[in-house]
């Protein structure tokens, strides 16, 4: 009961640091945030977790503050550690942040600024800007992921998966099933090929339903009138031999 995971969810003062709770609409059920684990919220040892289910199971991936970005519509991640120290290193992911591969990108240690740019488009380039002393101008550094990637994403390279809550898959009345890429797939996913979605009705049940004005929801699902409500009170104006319909909750 005292050990939870709270996420951060503010407004970075950094305009181009990636947001605390991140998600893409091209990687279904994926979540990137920052947060601790423990009996309450804390800005100290700062973790970042991600989610492949939509948050139904959280992992920790990195142990101190990093900006995660979606890289090739959201296929890959990239990650930047978040540090006033000057770094050379980011770190690459092809399934959903389990692994991860350390790349060099500069052959001086920078002090990362920002990123620009959105990730995630065709061209697969990525812009550090920042500066290699406190005296220096700022340096922009554009970083191509092209070698890393393989080849163009074929439809053998999907799976599909199912959107749910903890084992539900009726989720506002409706089951939704998406495609999503294969875990270490090194391919390149086109622009035409954004993320499908099937969409299906659920039965109405239950908890669909609210109880009538002046009932209220019982443990067993039934209605029945509040502590307040007289059901026998509700005056009417009718004739000798006529009838009305009367709630049942």
């Amino acid at each position: 009961p005292y050990c939870s995971l709270h996420l951060h969810l503010h407004v970075s003062e950094n305009p181009y640091a990636s947001g605390n709770i991140v998600s893409k609409d091209t990687a279904p059920g994926v979540i990137i945030a920052s947060g601790v684990v423990g009996p309450e919220l804390s800005s100290v040892n700062v973790s970042i977790f991600i989610t492949s289910d939509a948050g139904n199971t959280w992992r920790e991936v990195f142990q101190e503050e990093f900006s995660v970005f979606f890289l090739n519509q959201g296929g890959s991640l990239v990650a930047i550690r978040h540090t006033p120290l000057p770094i050379r290193h980011i770190w690459l992911s092809f399934d959903e942040g389990r692994n991860w591969d350390k790349y060099s990108f500069t052959s001086s240690p920078l002090y990362v600024d920002g990123v620009l740019g959105e990730p995630g488009e065709d061209i697969l380039i990525m812009t550090i800007f920042g500066h290699f002393s406190h005296r220096s101008e700022w340096q922009l550094l554009k970083i191509d992921f092209w070698p890393i990637f393989e080849r163009r994403c074929t439809s053998e390279d999907y799976i599909t998966w199912q959107l749910h809550n903890e084992g539900e898959v009726c989720i506002m009345g409706m089951k939704r099933i998406f495609q999503k890429l294969r875990g270490n797939i090194r391919c390149v996913k086109a622009r035409d090929q954004y993320i499908s979605q099937m969409s299906d009705s659920c039965p109405c049940t239950e908890a669909d339903f609210e109880c009538d004005y002046g009932f209220e929801r019982q443990v067993d699902g039934s209605c029945t009138s509040a502590f307040w409500f007289i059901p026998s009170a509700s005056t009417r104006d009718c004739v000798t031999g006529d009838s009305f319909f009367n709630t049942t909750g």
